[in-house]
């Protein structure tokens, strides 16, 4: 520890000048690495590497020296390619020390009066050397980025290792994993020498900071706070880089604001969990994308996505690229490509990789300036966010690994089909481009979980320096504190005072996802609307061609749809293939092709989402984004103008089997379909433990669903028997036209032919019911087997999900009114008592010592103290201990060190929600001496209880005796 606080210091680059000592000093430090490793092998290095869980023996080893040694040995890892077990087994004439230092021939003339070491493997002359020429290169490799960006802004934090990647958020009211390991800063780091100063801007040992960004003139930085584990949640802040004054831009208990991106005009783009969804195959809280003004004002959503949606970035175009989980009627591994869209959310579409197996998940994506190449990291699904460093090039396709390659060092890139994809040996996170050919990157050289990662300049054939390190917590996030360009601010197309948008296909016959259907076969696009889930009650267990996962609150049997499906209606194909139609705007929308009828030809297995007033277009179903328009004449659908959804059998609702199916089996299917040995078709209610539905024999009959295992949810058979239905575990990539779905299905063929005669309504209930997933319920709650306690909850996060959602109309409103005040959130997570009295009081005294009350119910989790300076005046002594009293009857015994600096007492807050109090006091003092003693400061660190309270201030009343 101590040589790591002079690497951060002026005494460490003053002694990498004139450096002979240190380098002989690492390279004997290494060597003896190596003779404890010949003399006693695993055993000795397997216990003093504990806290290092690297993926092999040697990189334990070796992530002790980078703690120590932290610039040489990164040295040594980079040029000996990471080969370590070859250098521990050296025996021959140092051949590898040889080797390492042909590398700098360039600075041989340097090293003319060193002299040639006179030893052999052994002679720590040969490492020493080598220490010395890395460090000239090191100020070669170095002058441009010193020159350029003399300030670069990181973050120190204990690595997030959820999972799924995208899980993150923290939140304090969580259905399930929340990740949140307090100790955290905002540090800068600047230049003295060729090594790095770091200050602290921000420094919060119990909370955590993360995502900065810095704006478009380098004076401000945009970055996540959460100050408290379950009173606070994930905020935006914008600090002064002059003056260090900080302000909070959002609010709100209970949501997760994270992951800011400057705007070109003035707005920021985020992510957030103010959606208020679970996602659906698993119990999390989902993240979507948000917009607010440059003071958090008129705070909206702008995606309205099925799942995570996160890390959004800008292009030197002005467009945002952003990470979309996306597995609408498809298995959730592998779909995690990039979307883009205008700042205003306007033209959400595809940018890579939608389609695709590889790479399993593209994050962390950033934009290259004055390049169209984008910079991102490939990692995999059930992993955390790190992995291997890629430049991806859309010109050369948007699907596998047709655009993608694979960097640091630059290799050929394998399209590869694996869920845990990029984890092994080292790891990337973070890179922020500067250039096509440099980044600054948070860097783990011998990965791991957990990894400590560093903040490194490397350039894509990897060469790489180490810029700044700590060895008891990663440094990641860098960005330069300088100006950059800003894109030019593209207009808004939004209109808020409309609550439609509109679609227009050129010619839905062209591209991959019709390839074969004749001309003429499609009639309509039927216009699905998807809702989501808002908590987690119950579950069941898909499998299929992607994989396999756990469905949260289904509305189906496995392996059915994922979703409530809400059929808007149908817009007209006309004879030339063109359709042009209008849809509510801000609702996630998909398209299925109907033949003559009304079956699915295909099916949209992704959404997309209109925002008020926009008309969005596209050439054809699925077609290459890099296509441009078709050169025809003005189609019909232009035309004729944008047309009404034609209304599915009434007014929309969630398709539901009991009430659109059941109905029609009950009248002209259960008269012959309900005795032993037939295919009961009655509406038998049949319950499921495990999904905590009450499905019907019916239904189980027509899907063939059985009980996954003993005793298990129900899981159907959609590739076979009378129906055929897009499985919830189909594959990622395209499907085949008529493959699945009601024109597959052998029960519609039936009933086409006559069997039972149907009327139309009727036959296009049934297919639309195949064609949608053979979805169950028609909202969450129906036919639930839920106990009164599971109600509630689910009750609960739905009003949450309606109250925020609420406040975004509000926020929309005031926008359109031209109200521009910036939200104050009075109620955030704050000291609760500012105006409570010191305490000063005779030692011998055993009663109360101080007390503090508040009016109405508060929430707090840690009160901070700080006892007299002056502790050398005579009379003044301090209280060794005490006992701090809670309205709601719990106690906490407390001791006290003898400094000046804040201590902090914590409140038992572990669970939502916890237990609100009215009143502390410290009773039980305990002093050292027999002298007057007391406190100096006592803030008490929390929220007022009472929701009605957001905009109303609190004062605590202390009272001393």
């Amino acid at each position: 520890m101590k040589r790591w606080m002079m690497v951060c210091g002026a005494a460490w680059a003053v002694s990498m000048v004139c450096a002979d000592g240190l380098d002989r000093e690492w390279a004997e430090a290494m060597l003896r690495v190596r003779a404890e490793f010949r003399e006693n092998g695993a055993a000795k290095f397997e216990a003093k590497a504990k806290r290092h869980v690297e993926p092999s023996l040697t990189g334990r080893v070796f992530g002790q020296m980078l703690d120590e040694y932290p610039y040489r040995t990164d040295w040594f890892l980079q040029d000996n390619l990471n080969d370590l077990e070859a250098w521990l087994g050296q025996t021959d004439d140092a051949v590898i020390e040889k080797a390492l230092l042909k590398g700098f021939r360039p600075f041989g003339d340097r090293f003319k009066g060193l002299g040639k070491p006179a030893g052999g493997t052994d002679d720590p002359a040969w490492l020493a050397l080598y220490a010395q020429a890395a460090a000239m290169r090191r100020t070669q490799r170095l002058a441009t980025l010193k020159t350029d960006y003399p300030q670069i802004v990181f973050t120190k934090n204990h690595t997030i290792m959820p999972s799924f990647f995208a899980y993150t958020e923290g939140q304090s009211d969580a259905q399930a994993e929340r990740h949140f390991t307090p100790g955290t800063s905002l540090c800068l780091m600047e230049w003295e020498g060729d090594f790095a100063k770091v200050t602290e801007l921000v420094d919060d040992p119990l909370g955590r900071i993360r995502d900065p960004e810095v704006s478009f003139d380098g004076s401000k930085i945009l970055f996540a706070w959460k100050k408290s584990d379950r009173l606070d949640d994930y905020h935006l802040y914008e600090l002064d880089a002059k003056t260090g004054a900080i302000r909070q831009l959002t609010f709100g208990l209970g949501v997760a604001d994270f992951e800011p991106c400057y705007l070109p005009n003035g707005e920021l783009v985020f992510s957030s969990s103010r959606c208020v969804q679970t996602i659906d195959c698993w119990l999390t809280e989902t993240s979507n994308l948000y917009t607010c003004g440059p003071n958090g004002e008129h705070l909206r959503r702008l995606g309205f996505d099925q799942v995570h949606t996160v890390k959004p970035a800008l292009l030197p175009d002005g467009r945002v690229i952003y990470t979309r989980w996306d597995y609408n009627d498809r298995g959730q591994i592998y779909p995690q490509g990039l979307f883009q869209m205008n700042p205003d959310g306007t033209a959400q579409t595809e940018f890579y990789g939608n389609n695709s197996y590889f790479p399993t998940t593209i994050a962390h994506a950033r934009g290259i300036p004055g390049s169209p190449l984008v910079v991102a990291v490939a990692m995999g699904h059930h992993t955390w966010q790190a992995g291997k460093l890629m430049l991806l090039d859309v010109s050369k396709g948007r699907q596998e690994n047709a655009g993608v390659q694979l960097v640091a060092p630059v290799r050929e890139t394998e399209a590869v089909r694996q869920d845990r994809y990029g984890q092994q040996g080292d790891l990337f996170q973070y890179p922020y481009p500067l250039n096509e050919r440099e980044v600054l990157v948070a860097y783990s050289p011998l990965g791991g979980r957990p990894g400590r990662f560093s903040i490194y300049h490397m350039d894509i054939d990897g060469h790489r320096e180490l810029l700044v390190s700590d060895p008891s917590i990663s440094c990641q996030h860098p960005a330069p504190l300088a100006p950059r360009e800003r894109p030019a601010a593209r207009p808004s197309l939004v209109d808020y005072t409309q609550d439609s948008g509109e679609y227009y296909v050129q010619d839905v016959y062209y591209g991959p996802g019709l390839e074969g259907v004749e001309r003429g076969a499609v009639k309509k696009l039927r216009v699905v609307e998807i809702e989501f889930r808002a908590a987690g009650v119950g579950c069941n267990y898909s499998q299929g061609p992607a994989g396999g996962a756990r469905a949260s609150t289904p509305v189906s049997i496995a392996n059915g749809t994922w979703d409530v499906k809400r059929v808007l209606g149908d817009a007209t194909v006309h004879p030339d293939g063109s359709a042009y139609f209008k849809v509510p705007a801000r609702k996630p929308v998909y398209f299925q092709c109907l033949d003559e009828n009304n079956r699915a030809v295909q099916t949209m297995r992704s959404w997309s989402t209109l925002q008020p007033g926009e008309t969005f277009s596209c050439i054809g179903c699925h077609e290459d984004k890099n296509a441009a328009p078709l050169q025809r004449p003005t189609s019909m659908a232009l035309k004729a103008g944008a047309q009404p959804l034609a209304p599915f059998h009434g007014e929309t609702r969630g398709f539901s089997f009991l009430k659109e199916v059941q109905p029609i089996l009950d009248v002209k299917c259960v008269a012959c379909h309900q005795k032993k040995g037939k295919l009961d078709l009655s509406g038998t209610p049949v319950p499921d433990p495990e999904a905590k539905r009450n499905w019907t024999r019916s239904y189980l009959n027509l899907t063939q669903a059985k009980p996954g295992r003993a005793d298990a949810a129900y899981r159907g058979a959609d590739a076979e028997g009378l129906c055929v239905w897009v499985s919830s575990q189909s594959v990622p990539d395209m499907i085949s036209p008529r493959s699945v779905g009601s024109v597959a299905s052998p029960l519609i063929d039936r009933l086409l032919k006559g069997h039972g005669k149907l009327d139309r309504e009727e036959l296009d209930k049934i297919i639309a019911w195949i064609d949608l997933g053979v979805p169950f319920g028609g909202d969450y709650y129906e036919a639930g087997a839920w106990s009164d306690a599971e109600k509630a909850f689910y009750d609960r996060f739905q009003a949450k999900r309606e109250r925020f959602a609420a406040l975004d109309d509000l926020n929309v409103q005031r926008l359109l009114a031209g109200d521009f005040s910036a939200p104050t959130g009075e109620n955030r997570y704050r000291n609760l008592a500012p105006e409570a009295k010191t305490s000063a009081n005779d030692e011998k005294s055993a009663e109360l010592w101080l007390k503090l009350e508040w009016e109405e119910d508060v929430y707090a989790d840690r009160i901070n103290i700080s006892i007299p300076a002056d502790l050398g005046k005579e009379h003044d002594s301090r209280r060794k201990s005490g006992t701090v009293e809670l309205s709601n009857g719990k106690k906490i015994t407390f001791k006290l060190d003898k400094t000046a600096d804040m201590q902090v007492v914590r409140l038992p807050a572990k669970h939502w929600p916890p237990q609100p109090i009215r009143w502390i006091k410290f009773t039980n003092p305990v002093p050292h001496e027999n002298k007057w003693c007391g406190f100096a400061e006592v803030e008490v660190m929390g929220r007022t209880a009472n929701p009605s309270y957001e905009n109303t201030p609190l004062a605590a009343r202390a009272t001393a005796q």
